[in-house]
């Protein structure tokens, strides 16, 4: 599989691990060593045709930039810019790294490898955790103490980003699966991967990317059904598998109660949570942050403006620990106004019709995943989220163009 490109599939695998298993610190170093690497085979041609292909993301970057003029916070608006570096950076990368022989195959194998190192690395230390503190039962293995933010914090992730990382994986896993390529055996090893990924999604308890887990499976499901023509057999598959997902949610104790505080739920304490009613609230405070409809705050004013809204709506805890708007089409209405989300919602757009019209299933899934999971997350104010995902809209973009290989 590594032979035809052996140093490019060593910076791939780089970039993945440093990203997923280590610090924001080494990932950062890491690509500015893939950068100062691909420097020398960059071409004014290849740049050019990356910038035209890529043009949303640069437009999008620039529009940030152009929001500095009118903030206040100076110093908040640049520490976002440094943020977004990775949008002209992974221009250049990509630049760099056209013409290139690996393959997706090759790339999606690496990925799940790295992603599976990871998991089994969080379940190694929370079963460690878990037989040291002498449970009495098995069942308390699906506590908070187990799963959730305990279970992304062994590798200091937050579980959205983790599950986000997750979800990636599955989609590959899945893209393999139904490949006519892939042998029986393949076919056997692939499906105990996504069924283990999947476990683990459910035991981070990240509520929307449970629901993105569900759709995808959907996705594919429905996909091969159409695809074998097999009606009777694809009835009974997705019966099979809506039962074992509300058996599995209902078995899971910490990713049934966070699903049923959506509702509103009263422990047997007296202490209510009602997560629905608090994220609307958050929402509305957001979006009365905003000070100029058509151009917004400027980026670096944007946390200022939700604290002050937060004070006025009463919600300590987010005013106490800073929240964002958990909700990045509201961040960016807020910092960049209607024109600015405009821009954001087009380069969304632009690459899901990009890879519609590429027949990229994979990175068609992959941009879905992240303007679904912007509803309740801000991915692209983040380390773990705008590097991953600027790294891989334009990976796979670049490699989707290969044809599939059989996974040997």
């Amino acid at each position: 599989m590594f032979k035809n490109a052996t140093k490019e599939n060593i910076l791939y695998l780089l970039f993945f691990a440093s990203l997923i298993l280590f610090d924001n610190d080494i990932n950062s170093k890491v690509l500015i060593g893939i950068g100062v690497i691909l420097l020398f085979n960059l071409t004014k041609e290849n740049l050019v045709h990356t910038i035209k292909l890529h043009y949303p993301l640069l437009l999008f970057f620039g529009w940030n930039i152009i929001s500095l003029l009118y903030t206040s916070e100076q110093k908040n608006g640049i520490k976002e810019i440094e943020g977004l570096l990775i949008i002209p950076a992974a221009l250049l990368i990509f630049s760099s790294l056209a013409g290139k022989r690996t393959t997706l195959i090759s790339i999606g194998i690496m990925y799940i490898l790295v992603v599976l190192v990871a998991t089994l690395f969080s379940h190694s230390q929370v079963m460690l955790a878990f037989v040291e503190n002498n449970e009495t039962s098995y069942k308390h293995f699906f506590n908070l103490n187990y799963s959730y933010k305990a279970l992304a914090n062994t590798i200091n992730l937050h579980p959205t980003y983790y599950a986000l990382y997750i979800l990636t994986a599955i989609i590959f896993v899945l893209h393999f699966i139904k490949e006519k390529t892939v042998s029986n055996f393949q076919k056997l090893l692939l499906l105990l991967i996504f069924i283990y990924f999947s476990l683990f999604i459910v035991q981070l308890s990240s509520r929307m990317a449970i629901v993105i887990l569900y759709l995808v499976t959907l996705f594919n499901l429905v996909q091969y059904i159409i695809k074998q023509k097999k009606i009777i057999k694809g009835l009974s598959l997705l019966v099979l598998f809506h039962f074992l997902a509300f058996i599995l949610i209902m078995n899971i104790g910490v990713t049934k109660y966070r699903f049923q505080h959506l509702l509103g739920f009263t422990y047997y304490t007296g202490y209510t949570v009602n997560d629905s009613n608090h994220k609307i609230k958050l929402w509305t405070a957001a979006i009365n942050a905003n000070q100029n409809i058509l151009l917004g705050n400027g980026i670096g004013d944007v946390q200022t403006s939700l604290n002050e809204q937060y004070e006025k709506a009463g919600l300590k805890t987010p005013l106490t620990l800073k929240y964002n708007s958990h909700n990045q089409y509201i961040q960016y209405y807020v910092g960049l106004g209607i024109l600015g989300l405009s821009v954001f919602i087009y380069l969304l757009f632009y690459y899901t019709k990009l890879f519609i019209i590429t027949k990229n299933s994979i990175g068609l899934q992959f941009i879905l995943v992240v303007a679904i999971l912007s509803f309740t997350e801000c991915l692209w104010n983040r380390h773990n989220g705008i590097v991953f995902i600027a790294f891989m809209i334009m990976l796979l973009e670049l490699k989707g163009r290969n044809k599939p290989i059989a996974i040997t």
